[in-house]
């Protein structure tokens, strides 16, 4: 199956899930179907006149009969076919030409957009209806020249969008992968930029077949329309004068254009937030989701302690892709004492983000944490089974708080970053004033090496090391007894990464925090973690202190990870890539999930999932052959193993 039909089947999907748009389409399929069929309905002829003269709606005439004894059912649907013709032919040429301009105006820039955008202010700051108006008074008022006028005065709509999707999307990896290839301005348009700008441009198109719709009606009630078309807004124009005698003259045909201007803007809408997630409402994160009583839990070897400031057991959250469950976090338990660390690691897509997401509670919609239960500081703040037990407002920045990756991508760019933590700080302490908060941000400052003069900056005016420092003064706000470190390193040179972990270990140890440090480097949760984690396909494999889990790897996927660190100390030896693809845990799931990436599996591994079992002090493995260390070590030589 092509991917464009694979597409278009997702998109049908979707528009059947959501009742507005599915039923909005359903209206609009009927009045087309209606208004395409009209010559074989059996109908009188629209312009026929009859002898029945203000005949009011009979099982003869369903609408009556209009002051000239025509059949106003016959006119409604004979101007729902002018309707139609002129809402779609308005709206597919405005598009087109906006297509065109907007992306050859975003795509090269310059002097060019400059006159081009212009353009489009101009036409936009001119009343599209009086401008319709005229160029019906002066050059004639055909139906094509009128769909035409209509295309001249909202193309801006459309070409103002592309341009901005252009923008966007020129400078993306992608494009800039074709031009190098040698792909021409034209393919690169025609290929990489205007079919992944198209979806807003989709949702526009209905709202101008609704505006084309009612401009038409309002030329024709102006008698400005077309004198030998039927037409609603002539329709509501000829029975004005007879409104007390016979209203259904009006009443139809204006009901007709109501529902079908109506039925393409809540199209238009649903179209939008089918086409752009983002637009999607928000469902309250950490609900039940039904459908996984069946499931077996995955209970841990090592629970974690009654006086853990941090106690995750359980933990299970799933993101919801096409009709399938992927299960990102599935069985996750572990502790964090108080001023304790620990490091999670683990290849991209391994789940460890997902992790941090789901104990801050910052999910995106189509996540759900299934099953599990989460306490800090003794309470509980997560539990699946008593939704009425989850108070996990009151910790969440005052108790626990997140670093998040990528330092320019999670500040506003439009905010300093003195507003930035000023609203963040007053958002958990109302009470307190802007003076308190200044104060309290400049401290933040002194603490992690940002000189107070740049709290007036905006994001692009800081290093990429400031923003780091920024972010972690954000997550220090409020005295948080937790912080996790989600990749607090991303995107900096190897002297800056240094430097921010030196920084958060010192604030570690002078706050006495706990922290929970995510990381694909193995050698920096090495340095700045008691405890490692280490994750693979939404599961830990791997649960030890820091130490033992570099001397000492009972799971395969660990070694295989610590094969991959370069040594610059002992006997010189080859780093040994990791092979094969990450399993994606979706669907059934038999057997080990590392077996297919494993070179020691066995048939076990393949059959039956490996149950976690304690292989040493504070040490837990997921392998079925976590006590055989001689096998274990076929599978990857250690750091510092001759080659």
């Amino acid at each position: 199956m092509s991917p464009g039909l694979v597409q278009m089947m997702r998109l049908w999907r979707d528009v059947l899930r959501g009742p507005v748009t599915f039923i909005s389409l359903l209206i609009v399929l009927f009045i087309a179907g209606i208004a395409l069929a009209a010559p074989y309905l059996g109908l009188p002829p629209p312009e026929v006149l009859g002898d029945e003269l203000y005949a009011p709606p009979s099982a003869e005439h369903w609408m009556g009969t209009d002051n000239n004894g025509r059949d106003v059912l016959s006119r409604v649907i004979w101007g729902a076919r002018l309707a139609l013709f002129v809402a779609v032919g308005s709206a597919v040429l405005a598009t087109l030409i906006g297509i065109v301009l907007g992306s050859v105006a975003g795509y090269f820039g310059g002097w060019l957009d400059a006159i081009m955008s212009r353009t489009f202010d101009v036409f936009l700051v001119i009343p599209a209806f009086f401008l319709v108006l005229l160029i019906a008074a002066l050059f004639g008022s055909s139906i094509t020249l009128i769909m035409i006028a209509i295309a001249i005065t909202t193309w801006p709509r459309s070409a103002r969008i592309m341009r901005s999707q252009v923008l966007s999307l020129k400078n993306r990896t992608y494009v800039q992968a074709s031009l190098s290839a040698g792909a021409s301005h034209s393919q690169v348009l025609m290929q990489h930029i205007i079919p992944n700008g198209l979806p807003p441009l989709v949702t526009d198109a209905t709202l101008l077949m609704g505006l084309a719709v009612l401009t038409e009606a309002g030329l024709s009630f102006l008698g400005l329309g077309d004198q030998n078309t039927v037409s609603w807004g002539r329709m509501i124009f000829e029975g004005q004068r007879h409104l007390r005698l016979a209203p259904w003259i009006s009443i139809f045909p204006g009901i007709a254009m109501l529902i079908m201007i109506a039925a393409f803007n809540l199209l238009g809408d649903g179209l939008n937030q089918i086409l752009n997630p983002q637009l999607r409402p928000r469902k309250r994160a950490g609900r039940i989701v039904t459908g996984f009583a069946d499931d077996v839990p995955l209970v841990a070897a090592l629970e974690p302690a009654e006086d853990d400031l941090l106690a995750v057991r359980n933990l299970r959250m799933y993101y919801q892709l096409e009709g399938e469950w992927l299960k990102a976090v599935d069985g996750v338990t572990f502790g964090v004492p108080r001023g304790g660390s620990l490091g999670i690691v683990g290849e991209s897509g391994c789940g460890k983000s997902s992790l941090g997401a789901a104990l801050m509670q910052v999910l995106p919609t189509n996540a759900r944490v299934v099953a599990g239960e989460v306490r800090f500081d003794g309470r509980t703040v997560l539990d699946v089974t008593s939704p009425a037990a989850a108070a996990f407002q009151s910790v969440r920045w005052t108790g626990m708080s997140m670093i998040f990756q990528s330092a320019m991508n999670a500040l506003n760019p439009v905010l300093t970053v003195e507003r930035q933590l000023r609203e963040a700080y007053l958002l958990h302490s109302p009470d307190a004033g802007a003076a308190a908060a200044r104060a309290r941000i400049g401290e933040l400052f002194d603490t992690v090496g940002i000189p107070r003069q740049r709290m007036s900056a905006y994001p692009h005016e800081l290093s990429g090391g400031m923003r780091q420092r920024v972010m972690i003064a954000l997550a220090l706000l409020h005295n948080p007894a937790l912080i996790i470190a989600d990749e607090p390193t991303t995107a900096l040179d190897v002297l800056i990464q240094d430097q921010i972990l030196a920084e958060i270990d010192r604030l570690k140890e002078q706050l006495n925090l706990s922290m929970i440090l995510i990381s694909h480097d193995l050698g920096t949760v090495a340095e700045s973690c008691e405890r490692v984690a280490v994750m693979y396909a939404g599961e830990i494999v791997e649960l030890a202190p820091t130490e033992e889990i570099f001397s000492n790897p009972r799971h395969p996927y660990t070694r295989s990870l610590i094969a991959t660190l370069p040594n610059l100390f002992g006997p010189r030896r080859e780093l040994v890539a990791l092979p094969g693809e990450p399993f994606v845990p979706v669907g059934e799931m038999v057997g080990c999930r590392f077996a297919p990436r494993c070179p020691s599996a066995a048939d076990i591994c393949r059959s039956a999932a490996p149950a976690s079992r304690i292989v040493g002090p504070g040490h837990q493995s997921a392998c079925h052959f976590a006590d055989d260390a001689e096998r274990l070590s076929a599978t990857r030589p250690l750091i510092g193993a001759a080659s």
